[in-house]
């Protein structure tokens, strides 16, 4: 009789455990649920406040690691967000995700070999996973593999046609390539995807005004600006592509508003300027 009681003590014991996992694994995933609602709205210190209460029930869950770091990354919090892509990681090797953007966030703070290594195992776990191709492609771009990262960018564009990036990326590499008119084709399908993607549109500026295409690269900075105020390039190529144009007055706003941006520019505005002055005296 006494061993029935230890038995059932001991059952007891264990389904109460379980309940007490089980409750704290559902409270785990309720509060990242709604921290990916305060996310997907732009409430990042919301989101993450969340995440502390998820991981806090329950320091297993390797989802709310994972997405803690997805807003850590986004608040340009390198660290630690590398830090909980980890974590994801170690608590489910398998998280291609994870993998995928802890090599972005390597990417950014200039460690090539560890992204590249992380973009290659999310693809060895993922191989359909044409964001992991498309960072993979931004990484070997940075290390001077264009042929390499052309074929990451067009694997990412085969895999998902929507994906605004991998047709950017590919066009920045078209156009360092010389590939001028196919580099516009490829800005032209992200900003058809994406149409308030102001890189893209100053880069097409850019791609435009090689093909002497003036008054297209001017209203592509134009868009550029429009969507972000504070795009100092787009205000230095606008102005350049304006003097070009034999419009010096409109050109100088342009330069000042840049300097007014960044005085730091100033070097930069004035190697351009002489590149522009050598490019006119060869075409007299």
């Amino acid at each position: 009789m006494r061993r029935f009681s230890l038995l059932f003590a001991i059952l007891l014991t264990l389904v109460a455990a379980s309940r007490s996992r089980a409750q704290s694994s559902g409270s785990a995933a309720s509060y990242t649920d709604r921290a990916m609602t305060r996310y997907a709205h732009g409430d990042l210190d919301g989101a993450i406040k969340d995440l502390d209460i998820a991981i806090a029930f329950d320091p297993g869950y390797a989802a709310a690691f994972y997405n803690r770091g997805r807003a850590l990354h986004d608040k340009r919090d390198l660290d630690s967000a590398i830090a909980d892509y980890a974590k994801a990681i170690a608590l489910d090797p398998r998280l291609a995700q994870a993998y995928n953007n802890r090599c972005a966030a390597l990417k950014e703070k200039g460690d090539l070999d560890g992204a590249l290594a992380d973009c290659n195992k999310a693809i060895e776990l993922k191989p359909r996973l044409a964001d992991a191709y498309s960072n993979r492609g931004g990484v070997r771009q940075l290390k001077s593999d264009v042929d390499g990262a052309m074929a990451d960018f067009s694997k990412a564009i085969e895999l998902n046609p929507r994906l605004p990036e991998a047709y950017y990326n590919r066009g920045v590499v078209r156009y360092l390539k010389g590939d001028l008119n196919l580099a516009i084709s490829d800005y032209d399908r992200a900003i058809k995807i994406n149409p308030r993607y102001a890189e893209a549109y100053c880069n097409r500026g850019a791609a435009r005004r090689g093909t002497g295409e003036l008054e297209g690269a001017v209203a592509d900075y134009t868009a550029a600006i429009n969507l972000d105020p504070n795009h100092k390039l787009a205000y230095l190529n606008r102005g350049l592509a304006r003097l070009l144009q034999g419009k010096p007055a409109e050109a100088q706003l342009d330069f000042n508003q840049c300097l007014k941006l960044d005085p730091a520019m100033e070097p930069v505005i004035r190697e351009h300027l002489e590149s522009i002055k050598r490019q006119l005296e060869r075409n007299r």
